[in-house]
């Protein structure tokens, strides 16, 4: 019987992994860097695109207990969510709420975290701790990464890591982007013919 290679086999892995995860996959692998929420606190996350907003909140919905993520969709700019039987709610995209609407979220749930590109106490009405996403150690991103390469791994033994010179081009070029930095480490995995390290 012939055996069915894995694309990826050759390399230890059982998927690129930096390709799209799924959310709940995606939040299982975020690395939080919060103080614990207390309950009837109100946190913001801001930072641009790729710096982690999203990949926070959906690891504090798997750790928090009675929480619920909401992404605030460009096309219906509201939050559809019930507070019933949810204590948390993290709310992705929040900036794009009118005033009015992030007040009666606000006012609808006691504990809530805020996902963000924009500084939005000028229009909550309650207090607001904040936290900005900005920066990236290269030991964070190192973590980052191999966190993502083992969770695609297919069996015991090596695996290609991202090396230090690759972190260093990416932190150089992207900044704390590191949604861009896994688009460029895709197309690597994907041209990679031989078990050895990440380069760029």
């Amino acid at each position: 019987m012939m055996k069915c290679l894995l694309p990826f086999e050759h390399l230890n892995l059982r998927w690129n992994p930096f390709g799209c995860l799924p959310l709940d996959q995606l939040g299982a692998l975020a690395l939080i860097d919060l103080p614990a929420i207390r309950p009837g606190e109100v946190w913001q996350l801001i930072g641009d695109k790729g710096h982690g907003k999203t990949t926070r909140l959906l690891g504090l919905v798997r750790r928090l207990p009675r929480a619920i993520y909401e992404y605030v969709s460009p096309e219906r700019p509201r939050v559809r969510s019930s507070p019933r039987g949810a204590e948390v709610l993290l709310l992705d995209e929040a900036q794009r709420l009118s005033p009015r609407r992030l007040r009666r979220a606000l006012r609808r749930f006691e504990t809530i975290v805020l996902g963000t590109h924009e500084d939005l106490r000028p229009r909550a009405g309650r207090a607001i701790r904040t936290q900005v996403l900005e920066g990236m150690s290269r030991e964070r991103l190192a973590r980052i990464f191999e966190r993502r390469i083992e969770h695609a791994r297919l069996g015991p033994g090596r695996l290609p890591r991202v090396s230090e010179g690759a972190l260093d081009v990416l932190l150089e070029r992207h900044g704390a982007d590191v949604r861009a930095m896994e688009g460029v480490l895709y197309d690597a995995i994907q041209r990679m013919e031989e078990m050895r390290d990440v380069e760029l």
